[in-house]
């Protein structure tokens, strides 16, 4: 398979988790694998646009027609009901010619009324479109739009998995549709899961087994330079044990300490990481969420971009 073929699939999200984790490690060791995945990206980003922009420009066309439509229909609607009065009175003519040629008597009968009835006109239905809503800054919060009776109706119904009974999102349902474990690390039996160190190879055979808390307890705080993978990767699995076990404070405090590394690729799976445990304490931690995912969103060539596009999309 090519290379071009092989950014496509990764671009896709075809690849199996394997081939996932496979792929990741050469781009972070790899500087030109790394700067043409960028490149890719940023073409079918472009690519996007364009195609917004067209479905745009189609829109504004299809409201003129509309709007031109609306204005030439009552035109019709009057020209319509003439034609049948003249048809009426074209009939009660004739008949009346008929009746005036068999009488005895030369008497011309009086022609029938005709009746004209106003054109029943429909009023306009204002087209109503959704405002595009911008990525909130790090210190501001957007306000929710009040959205008119009429512009609600036009609105597809929620899903009802991620609706709370008081109207607002099921923010940890939404959380545990975007976690998926082999972003992370690769499921159990996969090939070339286990290249660290005793500790690490343990901890993560303990992780896939589902032993969460025995990862917890037995991965302790190692003073490590910053450089060493090993014990970035034991700080990774204690982060998704502290995550699958529900502690999500205690997740995104170590998932933030794994992005203030900066390793690669670890330092970008930390903050999608962060971003789903703040999404598990919503509405609490609302400002610090938006503040993650703008920072995801802010670059195109983060590894999570487009997952986190989606994720705002739903929100």
């Amino acid at each position: 398979m090519s290379r071009f073929d092989q950014i496509e699939r990764y671009l896709q999200g075809k690849m199996t988790a394997e081939e996932l984790y496979t792929f990741e490690a050469e781009i972070a060791a790899d500087p030109e694998l790394a700067a043409l995945v960028r490149q890719h990206r940023l073409e079918r980003h472009g690519l996007e646009l364009l195609v917004e922009r067209d479905l745009l420009s189609k829109m504004q066309a299809w409201d003129r027609e509309t709007e031109l439509f609306q204005q030439i229909q009552p035109r019709r609607a009057v020209v319509r009901p003439m034609t049948w009065v003249l048809r009426a009175a074209a009939v009660l003519t004739l008949a009346a010619l008929g009746y005036w040629l068999l009488r005895d008597t030369a008497t011309t009968p009086e022609p029938a009324p005709i009746v004209r009835t106003k054109p029943e006109i429909k009023p306009r239905v204002p087209t109503v479109r959704k405002r595009h809503q911008p990525i909130p800054r790090r210190d501001e919060v957007l306000p929710e739009e009040p959205v008119s009776d009429m512009a609600r109706q036009d609105l597809p119904p929620a899903p009802i998995e991620e609706m709370q009974p008081d109207g607002t999102p099921d923010y940890a349902a939404l959380a545990d549709e975007f976690y998926r474990e082999r972003d992370f690390v690769l499921p159990k039996g996969s090939k070339g899961g286990q290249s660290g160190s005793a500790a690490y190879n343990q901890a993560l055979k303990n992780f896939q087994d589902g032993k969460y808390n025995d990862v917890v307890s037995n991965i302790k705080p190692v003073p490590a330079p910053a450089s060493d993978a090993d014990a970035v990767q034991q700080k990774e699995l204690l982060a998704l044990s502290q995550y699958q076990s529900r502690q999500y404070t205690a997740a995104a405090a170590t998932f933030q300490e794994i992005a203030g590394i900066g390793r690669q690729p670890y330092a970008q799976r930390a903050e999608w990481g962060l971003t789903l445990a703040l999404l598990q304490q919503m509405p609490a931690q609302k400002g610090a969420f938006y503040r993650a995912l703008t920072d995801i969103l802010r670059d195109p060539e983060h590894l999570f971009y487009n997952r986190a596009r989606q994720l705002e999309e739903r929100l």
